[in-house]
């Protein structure tokens, strides 16, 4: 059995934590803190794409956001608060998004209990979406040999698309059960992964920072 040292169950949990506080609290402090984390760990990952979202995304709704509270709201304090809690939320989906495997995570998940049709129902989506964008430009370009040009705004693309994967549902149920999966069956995965407790800690630092933010600006 090969073990793989990972971090992505750990950052996983860490950026729940996060999201549950800035959801329930009022701390331009920890928004601060979660933006800046967020860009410090895309730099060390060399993520520039992500960094770009991490600004550009949430820009207009954090503007209309600041203009209104400031226009009809409670005041400068409130709207920096929900300015900043904006950059928050985007700066953890660019964390999750950029941090994280998702196909790791979910083996990770299996090894954790996780049903395993559950786990394996995701692999499939993630592993046909590929393929789910070829069906899609194959009907954009049958549409136009039918003089008609499908958008990305057109409804009959995506009700196409769904019928096709659906149709695809025992294609992939078929292959899975040939490689011998068994829903019921006790599996025995080639591979363990596990967290070092260097990770652990590095995390339990950072979340005893961000809360200590949290009771300082309160």
């Amino acid at each position: 059995m090969t073990i793989v040292k990972t971090n992505s169950l750990n950052l996983c949990v860490l950026l729940f934590l996060f999201t549950l506080e800035i959801s329930f609290t009022k701390s331009l402090g920890l928004n601060s803190f979660i933006v800046c984390l967020s860009f410090i760990y895309l730099i060390s990952q060399k993520e520039w794409l992500g960094l770009i979202g991490l600004f550009l995304l949430p820009l207009i709704p954090a503007l209309s956001t600041y203009w209104s509270v400031m226009v009809h709201g409670s005041g400068s304090a409130d709207a920096w608060v929900l300015f900043s809690r904006t950059f928050a939320f985007a700066a953890l989906g660019m964390m999750f998004a950029f941090g994280i495997n998702l196909e790791e995570l979910l083996l990770i998940l299996e090894q954790k209990k996780v049903p395993t049709s559950f786990v394996y129902g995701i692999l499939v989506v993630l592993h046909a979406i590929p393929d789910i964008k070829n069906e899609i430009q194959g009907l954009r370009e049958a549409s136009l040999l039918r003089g008609k040009k499908m958008t990305i705004f057109s409804p009959l693309l995506y009700l196409k698309t769904i019928f096709v994967a659906f149709n695809w549902r025992n294609h992939y149920s078929e292959a899975i059960q040939s490689r011998g999966y068994d829903d019921l069956a006790k599996r025995k995965p080639s591979t363990r992964y596990i967290t070092p407790k260097y990770y652990l800690m590095v995390s339990t630092i950072i979340f005893a920072v961000g809360n200590s933010l949290l009771f300082i600006s309160n």
